[in-house]
Parts: structure tokens; C-alpha cells; sequence
């Protein structure tokens, strides 16, 4: 899911209670909306695109549908020249391109868009380079069926798309005239009619010019993720006065309904990072080669984009996080809604300073905005600012909080949740937006209809589910009319999404089929949900049921034995396997140590099996045979057997040299004597330490020197 935006909303009610559709007099036409295309596309100074239909350019020149072109910046001007080498249009400060008729289409970068289109020179403002951006002049609706799958998954809820729409699109038009209208999270996500699903389509063609105002005015509607259960005011968050369309209550329907919890999330770093004792002014030889303690933690990562962000440095290999000494934030002090309000960090980074030596700089912040330590720690780390915990113990920094986002305004996962409880649309805008009123805020066509006048769907027809367990998969063949897109989900007995097989994807009309995996799923029967939409988001949806019986019951191994060979030193395992699959068998010893992996996913068949061990290398003891035997549908048992190694052991004896030597306590000289040898008398090597021997001598045990015996052969 995304993180969702700023707003601001709502509308007028009376006695200032629920939202209610009000009947007031409507517009006839709908608003356009200019986007800037940032999120998909970047910074480009070349664009290509494609022209599907008819269009028609600022300087009169009409393309043919299916023509390729270039857009390029050169000195500080535009030009577009076709794939072929035909210039269009040259030298000119922008480039704008209408469609002849509604239904065409614009393809940049390989992503469509409706409507007509203004390419202009960008500056950064950062580092004064300059870009292609292209400008998207939309009516709100068609831009609202780009939007609403950005932001909320098409298949949720019929009634959670809608409030969603109800609210993107209140937030589209009181800020479409903003000079910064982009279509990234700073806004809402826009992708285009490559974006279209026929599920939000539908949330967007039957809310229709529904809007949300207060005192006669649109609200902002923002919206986010999760609201971890508590919902806020605007003016915690984003300061300024408190919008009266905003409240703070528990919110008891936010929560993941995968894990039943409130999206919780944990941040954990070390304080040490580099050591202390680093010679900076030889930084060069062990830059490339020290690595931070956390060093692929994404909290560390994210502290150093933010320092190359804010001018500390242009470039994060330049930078390393040596010691944070602190991090975290003041609980003591919280929003109407629980929230942090401030932070504390302080922390010493190095920077390479001239490609030999660091130097050591100390970054700290003492009560500062909480909002500023997110943007440093990073926004997909920190998700929100309702934290239950934050604490440095034992060298280490925890933080740990609820919620995805700022939580101000509707909850998509609140918004998903209620609807699924069998909510309406217009109750869960009024749990969020109370004191707020829906409205029609225009009716009748777009000006850009898009050509949206195909009701028939594709029609699915000759649907067979082959499986082949050997491969775990389960290919889902059928036939579909005419081209459009599809999407198929699988859902167990209880309605439980398990898998989505395909979401949106584009497909022509004919056979087709589309892979399951199912090597996590039990044995059950299944419903494949298959929605077929055409170009212009009018869909049907067929149901196929899908039976999985998997065998279960891996190989059972049986009249194991263990036969060794001293003189081969080798030991041979005997077995015998009721069915075919595969087999791998793993030797330790006493500690659990792997000592020899005789094989690994063996295909065998059913009957006796053997297998050599090569135990030149084990010592005496006992060790453990663990036999894994997986089945062709994977499923795997494992047995443990016992086998014992008893080697002969050979008698190392020695001669003693000298008259008399002395049997020693210890292996030194000054070590008590337990015992005077005679020459010649014999002893047995127990062992070896360094230059003395631990012999025997009749029940005497104890240290010779090596020098005064002669080992005999």
C-alpha cells in the first residue's frame, strides 16, 4: 500500500451530524485537471511516444494513429521527430498534442494516458538541469479511474472503492488548480488509463460527480493507509486551526485483516556503528572495505540519502554513520490523537573528504519537529507517528508504533474493513469526515467522453483446470470472445483470497492459460474468480470451481541397516521405500555436526535402496543418520537412525633409551617422578604434547621426554 497524502475537507450537514446525499444544483459539465507526470517517468530529457488515434500538434501537424516519436530537449528547446526521422516539430519552448477524436490515447514511456497532452522544459530547482515533462489535461473522471486503482486495490470492496473515489475525487478538485498538481504520493497516484480496472471504473461511473463540502465548500479530503486504530486532526499533523470536519475517536475497524493487528512496526539500531579507534587520516585504505554495523539496514540507508538530500553531501558513498547516540522520541508529549509531536537525534558521521582522509561531524537535534526525524529515519520505516515505544538498552535503539500514515481523514484499511462489515459507502465517509456532506457536484458527460459506449464484456467460455502435481502447478485454460483485460483470483471455502493469478493483464481474444502454483495450498476445493473487462471497463465475472488432492504420505523408509567395513572402511546403509520420490541423507555426530551428506533430492523408486559411507575420515562414536524422503506432490518426512563406529584401535609402543628415565607427573622437568625406567623397558604411547610422550607403564601412567625413547615398529 502506498502512503497517502494531505488534506484538508468537508461539507455542510445539518444539526452537524452524519453525511447525507444533499440535493443542491449541480453543474452540467465536468472539471478538466492539468498532471504533471512525474512518478512513473523521472527526470528524462528524451521521451518516447506513442500516438493511438489520431492527434493533432501545436503547430497543425496531424500524426497517424500508431506513429512512434521522440520528444528531445536540445539547447534549451523541444523537438519531436518520428522513429523514422521525420521532424514534426522543432525548436519550440513547448509542444502540446490534442486528439482528433476522444477515445485516442497518448502512450508515454510505454504507460497510456486519455486526454490531451503540453510538453514543457523543467528546471530543477536543486541543480538548475533541465527536463521533458509532460503536462496531462484530463476531466476528472477519466483521471479518477487512473487514480482510485493507485491508491486502493481494484478488488477490495465495491462500497471501500467508492468512498475512496468520493474522497480522491474532492481532493482532485479543490487542488487542481495547485501550481505542483503531480501524480505522485505529494498529490494522488495517477497511472493513466494503463491503470483502468473495471472494478474502480465502476466505484467512479456510480459516484459521479459526488463530492464531500462543509459550509458549502469542498473539504480536503485526505486519506491515508492505516490509522493504527486512532484517528487525528489536521492541525496535529500539518499545524494551522483544527478543520471542524476532522475528529479524533478510536477507530476499531483499522486493522490488517491478514494479522488482526494495527500494522504495527519496529525500528532497531545499533549505537556503534563504526569503531572508535578508526585513523581517519588513512581513511582511504579501509573505506571501501568497512562496513557499518547496520550497514544494510534501511533506517541507515535512509539517514544517508537524507544527508546527500539536504547538501551535507552530494554523494551517500561519501558517507558513514560512525555512532548514533541517540534516537527517539518524546512520549511524554502527544497529539489530540496520541502522536508524537517532537524528537530527539543525535549521531557523529565521517565524511571522505579528499579521497584519503574522513572527517568526523556531529549531527544533533534536540525537540525537533517528529515529521523532520520520520524524513530522516524514512517514511517506510517510521510509518506513522503513533508510537507505543521508544528506549536505548544494552547498546541498541528500539522504536516501535502503529499505523501507516498521518491518519488524518479516512483509513483505507478502516474504509476496507467497514465495508466488508457491510458498511455504505456514505457511512464510512461519515466515520471519517463527520460533519461533512455529500453532494453532486456536477452531472452529465465528460467533454472527453473516452468512447466508453462498449457495454458487452468479454465472455469466458470452455474453462478446464489441468493439474500436474509433479510440477505443483495447475494450468487454468479457457476461452475468452474478444480482447480486453482479465483478472483471476483464487478463493478457499471461506471466501479467503489465496492467490491472484493475473490482475488487469491485458489479453486477446481466443485460448489462453494462466499458471497456479500451488505448492502452499491443502488439499481443498477452490473457486476461480474470473472478471473479464473490455476497453471500456464493462465487466463479468465467471466462477469455476478447482478440486486439489495432493498425496500427502511421503516414502516410508523400512528394515534400515547399517553394515561397516573396517577393512574398506566403509559403511553401507540398507533400506527399502514403499514408493517413488525422492531421498537425502545427511550423517552427524554426536554434537549435530554434518559430518557427510551421502545424497541430496535423489529420485529413487520404490524397493530396496543402499548407500556407501566412507568413514576413513570419522572417528569412533556414535552418530545419527537423518533420512529425508519427499514424495512428487513435496511433501517430506524425516527419520533418524543410530549408527555406532568401533574401530580397532593400534597399540603404539617405545623402547627406553638411557639407564634410567623418569616416569613424570607432568610434561615438564620439574615435575614430581612417579616412576624410574630401566632401559629397554617397553612402553605404550598414550598420546602426544608437544615434546613428550604420555606413556603406560604396567598401572603407572605419565610424561617421558620424546628423545629418550625409541618408538618400536
Amino acid at each position: 500500500m502506498r502512503k497517502f497524502r494531505l488534506i484538508l475537507l468537508l461539507f455542510t450537514l445539518f444539526f452537524g451530524a452524519a453525511i447525507y446525499p444533499e440535493k443542491i444544483r449541480a453543474a452540467s459539465t465536468i472539471p478538466t485537471i492539468e498532471v504533471k507526470l512525474v512518478n512513473y517517468l523521472g527526470n528524462k530529457t528524451s521521451i518516447t511516444v506513442v500516438f493511438n488515434g489520431e492527434y493533432k500538434l501545436s503547430n497543425g501537424v496531424k500524426v497517424t494513429s500508431g506513429t512512434e516519436a521522440v520528444i528531445k530537449l536540445s539547447n534549451s528547446k523541444l523537438s519531436m521527430e518520428t522513429s523514422k526521422g521525420q521532424v514534426l516539430i522543432e525548436k519550440e519552448s513547448s509542444i502540446s498534442a490534442a486528439p482528433v477524436k476522444t477515445d485516442g490515447t497518448l502512450s508515454v514511456n510505454g504507460r497510456k494516458y486519455n486526454g490531451s497532452f503540453q510538453f514543457v522544459i523543467e528546471k530543477d530547482t536543486k541543480n538548475s538541469n533541465l527536463y521533458v515533462r509532460p503536462i496531462n489535461k484530463v476531466d476528472i473522471e477519466t483521471y479518477l479511474r487512473g487514480v482510485v486503482p493507485q491508491e486502493m486495490p481494484a478488488l477490495w470492496s465495491m462500497e471501500a472503492l467508492k468512498a475512496q473515489t468520493v474522497a480522491a475525487r474532492t481532493y482532485a478538485i479543490k487542488h487542481m488548480n495547485d501550481s505542483n498538481m503531480v501524480d505522485t504520493i505529494a498529490k494522488q497516484v495517477y497511472g493513466g488509463s494503463s491503470a483502468n480496472h473495471a472494478r474502480s471504473d465502476t466505484a467512479v461511473k456510480e459516484t459521479e460527480g459526488m463530492v464531500l463540502k462543509y459550509n458549502g465548500a469542498l473539504i480536503d479530503a485526505v486519506f491515508s493507509a492505516s490509522n493504527g486504530g486512532w484517528t487525528e486532526l489536521n492541525s496535529s499533523v500539518w499545524g494551522g486551526a483544527a478543520l471542524s470536519y476532522f475528529a479524533v475517536k478510536e477507530d476499531t475497524f483499522d486493522f490488517n485483516p491478514a494479522t488482526k493487528d494495527k500494522f504495527t512496526w519496529s525500528i532497531q539500531l545499533k549505537q556503534e556503528q563504526l569503531p572508535a579507534t578508526l585513523n581517519l587520516g588513512i581513511a582511504d585504505t579501509w573505506w571501501n572495505t568497512l562496513k557499518e554495523a547496520d550497514t544494510d539496514n534501511t533506517v541507515l540507508i535512509n539517514i544517508k540519502k537524507w544527508l546527500v538530500s539536504e547538501g551535507y553531501t552530494n554523494d551517500v558513498a561519501k558517507i558513514k554513520i560512525a555512532k548514533i547516540h541517540k534516537l527517539g522520541v518524546d512520549l511524554t508529549s502527544l497529539s489530540a490523537g496520541g502522536r508524537v509531536l517532537k524528537g530527539t537525534l543525535k549521531m557523529d558521521y565521517l565524511l571522505m573528504a579528499n579521497g584519503k582522509t574522513a572527517e568526523k561531524k556531529v549531527l544533533e537535534m534536540n525537540g525537533t519537529a517528529a515529521s523532520k526525524i520520520r524524513a530522516i529515519v524514512g517514511i517506510d520505516r517510521m510509518t506513522s507517528y503513533l508510537i507505543d515505544e521508544t528506549v536505548t538498552k544494552k547498546g541498541s535503539i528500539y522504536m516501535k508504533g502503529r499505523g501507516n500514515g498521518h491518519a488524518v481523514g479516512l483509513s483505507q484499511y478502516g474504509a476496507r474493513n467497514r465495508a466488508e462489515a457491510g458498511h455504505s459507502y456514505n457511512q464510512i465517509l461519515q466515520f471519517y469526515y463527520p460533519k461533512a456532506a455529500l453532494m453532486k457536484e456536477y452531472s452529465g458527460t465528460a467533454s472527453n467522453s473516452q468512447g466508453m459506449d462498449d457495454k458487452v464484456p468479454p465472455n469466458i467460455s470452455s474453462f478446464k483446470a489441468s493439474i500436474d502435481y509433479k510440477k505443483n502447478t495447475t494450468k487454468l485454460s479457457m476461452k475468452i470472445n474478444k480482447s480486453g483485460k482479465l483478472t483471476m483470483i483464487v478463493k478457499d471455502s471461506k471466501g479467503k483470497t489465496v492467490a491472484t493469478i493475473a490482475k488487469n493483464k491485458e489479453v486477446k481474444s481466443g485460448s489462453l492459460s494462466l499458471d497456479w502454483n500451488i505448492s502452499k495450498v491443502e488439499n481443498a476445493t477452490y473457486t476461480a474468480e474470473i472478471i473479464a473487462s473490455n476497453k471500456d471497463g464493462y465487466q463479468k465475472t465467471a466462477y469455476h470451481k478447482v478440486t486439489v488432492k495432493k498425496d500427502k504420505a511421503p516414502p516410508a523408509i523400512s528394515s534400515f541397516k547399517a553394515s561397516t567395513d573396517n577393512k574398506k572402511n566403509t559403511v553401507k546403509l540398507g533400506m527399502k521405500t514403499n514408493k517413488a520420490g525422492k531421498i537425502t541423507i545427511v550423517l552427524k555426530d554426536s554434537r549435530g555436526k554434518t559430518v557427510a551428506t551421502l545424497v541430496k533430492n535423489k529420485e529413487v523408486k520404490s524397493g530396496s535402496l543402499s548407500f556407501s559411507w566412507n568413514i576413513s575420515k570419522a572417528g569412533n562414536g556414535t552418530y545419527t543418520a537423518e533420512i529425508t524422503t519427499e514424495n512428487l506432490h513435496g511433501y517430506k518426512n524425516t527419520m533418524k537412525q543410530k549408527i555406532i563406529i568401533k574401530k580397532p584401535v593400534k597399540v603404539k609402543k617405545a623402547s627406553v633409551k638411557p639407564s634410567v628415565l623418569n616416569l613424570r607427573q607432568k610434561p615438564n622437568t620439574s615435575s614430581k617422578v612417579i616412576l624410574k625406567l630401566k632401559k629397554k623397558q617397553t612402553v605404550v604411547i598414550l598420546s602426544q604434547q608437544g615434546s613428550w610422550y604420555k606413556v603406560k607403564y604396567g598401572s603407572k601412567t605419565g610424561y617421558v621426554s620424546a628423545k629418550y625413547v625409541t618408538i618400536l615398529k
